[in-house]
């Protein structure tokens, strides 16, 4: 349920003389893009009436619920369920003296998927005045602390629908649509397009020819610029090497930018062993991405007690 768009960024500097790409940094951020939407693609939360809280404080709370869990990535909206929609319902147990929260994932037909009690709050912060009132704070902290677990049980549930779905990818490799290479100076469309299709596909991932059958659609555009020059006065340059992965839907999934510094014209004619080094790169970040955003290396949730 909660895929986040992976932006895998690497740079590089081009050695003197042999251009080789030497990884001098990179970082992997997650994805804020919903994923493929095998199970809940959205999460309505309705305002509770049974958990002695005034409405404006029972409206106040789902609205909380809903605002954290967008920020784990889950489409969720404070809201009274509607058809074919998964739905979050918010109750309240007593123990000890506390108000336990009790957050239970509804399926479309209503019944009962996944329930997570939340931290206790003391009796007398939950109705300090007798009203039914509860001070906003602790509403929005209530709904923080949660948002986290909660978002890990739908991934638990997506991940058990694509067990169960013998087209999905944990079964089968994904197919992705390379369209090719534009910008690179020299042979560099031709090398790198070339250098990728030998380095992409594995046991998981495959390319296809064919868009209309892909599951992702992958495009790379090479920029360059001028640079500063080097600490002898030599003339450099800058690639940035930009790939972009797109689902069925034309989504965007995630992005890889590579970022190499090399003498001017360096890379004017052939690209030697620059290619297959960028596509090897490129190709291992890609599959990241794929995992990352499908969500078939997600381990499933097991299903409900009967």
């Amino acid at each position: 349920m909660v895929q986040p768009r992976p932006v895998r960024t690497l740079s590089h500097t081009a050695h003197p003389l042999l251009l080789a790409l030497l990884m001098l940094g990179g970082c992997m951020n997650t994805p804020h893009t919903p994923p493929h939407p095998a199970a809940p693609a959205r999460l309505d939360i309705p305002a509770p009436t049974t958990v002695g809280l005034a409405p404006a404080s029972a409206q106040l709370w789902a609205a909380d619920m809903a605002q954290a869990l967008q920020g784990q990535s889950v489409a969720a909206s404070a809201r009274s369920a509607t058809a074919g929609a998964w739905w979050l319902r918010l109750q309240t147990r007593q123990a000890g003296g506390q108000v336990i929260p009790v957050y239970t994932i509804m399926t479309p037909a209503s019944t009962p998927r996944a329930a997570q009690d939340g931290a206790g709050i003391a009796q007398t912060l939950w109705q300090p005045d007798g009203g039914g009132t509860v001070s906003p704070a602790i509403l929005s902290g209530m709904a923080q602390d949660e948002a986290p677990r909660i978002a890990s049980l739908l991934t638990g549930i997506q991940a058990a629908a694509m067990e169960q779905d013998p087209n999905s990818l944990k079964h089968r490799p994904a197919r992705v649509f390379f369209s090719g290479v534009t910008g690179a100076p020299g042979k560099g469309n031709t090398a790198l397009a070339s250098a990728f299709r030998a380095a992409f596909p594995d046991t998981h991932d495959t390319l296809t020819h064919h868009r209309a059958q892909a599951d992702y659609t992958l495009n790379c555009t090479v920029r360059v610029s001028d640079a500063p020059p080097d600490s002898d006065g030599q003339a450099r340059q800058h690639l940035d090497i930009i790939w972009t992965l797109h689902d069925a839907a034309g989504q965007e999934a995630g992005g890889i930018t590579q970022l190499h510094d090399i003498h001017a014209h360096a890379l004017d004619g052939d690209w030697g062993e620059t290619a297959p080094n960028t596509a090897h790169e490129a190709a291992a970040a890609a599959r990241q991405i794929i995992d990352r955003y499908s969500g078939r290396t997600n381990t499933p949730l097991p299903p409900p007690a009967p």
